[in-house]
């Protein structure tokens, strides 16, 4: 049987949306891309979460020598607290700057830090790992610092584009490189692996900066407090919420550890939009003017005990909520969690709040292109061969079709 000189070995997120983690090898030498979890389904009665095999990746340990990782979800780096035990102690963590504050923050509550494993990398810096030349390559997400990623060796490279979309006007700045995957793709790409999770939807997603204008428009238009709840990571939304409040005149409150985990490890890599310092105490809540105040808060996907659940309930000790309050759903249903949030905002409703979470109220943007993104990238990149990831099986096939009306030769599932 021949030997191919270059190996991929997908240990999750094929197939599926979630446990992101694959082998990337030349000859008998690999690197791991990402090592995420998955949370179960519904059904999945008494499992917390779900996990690669890391069994097998202890048997392989002597061929595995380096990890990357593309960005700080928990689909990407949840999992590194039982990856890195059943690697060799010596083999290195890469990931960027942001992405590496919550890795150290993960890895001290397991006592596995170890400053001298653990590297930064920084974009289009070039670097051995394994037996890839790698360069990071900056894309635009739902959460900052991110990045595709490419694998140059002899025999060929690979590239790996991360979660990603094509944000054209940024809240921080920091775009989407065209130029770096125009020039690889010149270089010439041996595989392409790409994020397939809204290959079905039509045309481009919007802007950050446009959902940011539609908060701007609701707080504008609401003279009592405002709620506003998004996904915690989301450190771009917050852009956003900080210019709506310096509008009004009001001050940001916090309701939800994992936001504050998020804003501060944005503080130490230098990127926060607001000064986790300035924020009002979340037990100073109900001193503040109303009209005054803006909470950001979790729970958007109606966890059990999340404040806003809890609020809705009637049950929080931070959070009453009020007739002249206004909601901003400023995030999206995961697919399953629909009954459950619908649940919360019916609760919150008979509280007599006002809730704005319509499509014309543009409170979210999805952090994954849509076709015409996929499509562009694919014609920047030319690769002679094309594996989607990142998505449900349906997903793949769409996005394999995809490759091939785009002129990409050799694609599989």
């Amino acid at each position: 049987i021949d030997d191919p000189p270059l190996k991929i070995l997908p240990l999750g997120g094929l197939g599926e949306i979630g446990m992101n983690c694959m082998l990337v090898g030349s000859g008998d030498r690999y690197v791991l891309l990402d090592a995420g979890l998955m949370f179960p389904d519904h059904e999945e009665l008494g499992i917390q979460k779900v996990l690669p095999d890391v069994s097998f990746l202890a048997r392989w340990k002597d061929k595995i020598e380096a990890v990357l990782i593309t960005h700080g979800h928990e689909d990407h780096i949840g999992a590194l607290p039982w990856v890195v035990p059943a690697l060799d102690p010596s083999t290195p963590i890469y990931a960027g700057l942001f992405t590496m504050q919550l890795i150290k923050r993960r890895m001290q509550e397991y006592s596995l830090w170890n400053d001298q494993r653990f590297k930064v990398f920084d974009m289009n810096e070039r670097f051995q790992a394994g037996p890839f030349e790698m360069e990071a390559v900056r894309v635009t997400h739902s959460i900052p610092d991110c990045c595709g990623l490419i694998f140059r060796s002899e025999h060929g490279t690979i590239v790996h584009t991360g979660d990603w979309k094509i944000d054209e006007n940024p809240v921080d700045g920091r775009i989407f490189d065209r130029t770096s995957w125009e020039r690889v793709g010149n270089e010439g790409v041996t595989l392409m692996m790409s994020d397939s999770t809204n290959v079905l939807s039509p045309g481009r997603t919007i802007s950050e900066s446009a959902v940011s204008e539609g908060i701007m428009r609701r707080v504008l238009g609401h003279r009592g407090r405002i709620i506003t709840t998004q996904f915690a990571s989301n450190i771009h939304r917050l852009y956003g919420v900080r210019a709506a409040a310096e509008a009004t005149g009001r001050q940001i409150a916090f309701l939800g550890m994992s936001l504050t985990t998020y804003l501060e490890a944005a503080k130490r890599a230098g990127i926060a939009p607001i000064d986790p310092e300035k924020l009002i105490p979340a037990d100073e809540i109900d001193n503040c003017d109303p009209s005054k105040l803006l909470i950001v808060t979790t729970g958007s996907q109606g966890e059990e005990r999340a404040q806003l659940a809890l609020a809705a309930h009637g049950s929080s000790r931070l959070l009453t909520l009020q007739p002249e309050d206004l909601l901003l759903y400023s995030a999206k249903m995961i697919p399953g969690n629909e009954k459950r949030v619908m649940r919360m905002m019916n609760e919150i409703a008979k509280r007599g709040p006002e809730i704005a979470m319509g499509r014309e109220d543009c409170l979210h943007s999805s952090g994954h292109g849509y076709k015409d993104e996929l499509d562009e990238v694919i014609k920047l990149l030319k690769p002679e061969h094309f594996l989607p990831v990142h998505g449900e099986y349906a997903f793949l096939r769409a996005h394999e079709q995809l490759a091939r009306q785009s002129g990409v030769r050799h694609t599989t599932v």
